[in-house]
């Protein structure tokens, strides 16, 4: 499935500001089909219901410190899912010591963009990875 700014996309984000900010970005950018959940629990159990009617989301965005499942977990557990296993998942934090995006990456995210959002840095990013498909 060819990604484009048609992409569905999840936003998932314990502060309804970050989400808002992140939205208002990708909206700037083009995109239009997103969805937000509050926290990785919550995003984990709307994939997971999302998927067994054959849906998936093609871009997801997932905070990494939230109550219920933390961002971590939630990579771990997407990316074992056949449908999850190869789309972009950026790991989104206020933490930018190397440790925690080495330990991000090395479970498998697709990248790390450090809040508060720079919406060039976004742009790079997800354009970027648009491009190369």
């Amino acid at each position: 499935m060819a990604l484009g700014l048609d992409s569905k996309i999840l936003i998932v984000d314990d502060l309804p500001s970050m989400r808002s900010d992140l939205v208002r970005i990708l909206t700037e950018l083009g995109f239009q089909n997103m969805k937000q959940c509050e926290d990785g629990k919550q995003a984990w159990d709307h994939l997971r219901a999302e998927a067994l009617n054959g849906n998936y989301y093609e871009i997801i965005f997932s905070d990494i410190n939230m109550p219920e499942m933390d961002g971590l977990t939630l990579l771990k557990h997407l990316r074992g899912v056949e449908g999850y296993k190869k789309i972009p998942i950026f790991i989104v934090s206020t933490e930018n010591e190397k440790s925690t995006i080495i330990k991000a990456i090395m479970g498998g995210a697709t990248d790390y963009i450090i809040k508060p959002y720079d919406p060039f840095i976004v742009k790079e990013k997800v354009m970027g990875k648009l491009k190369k498909g």
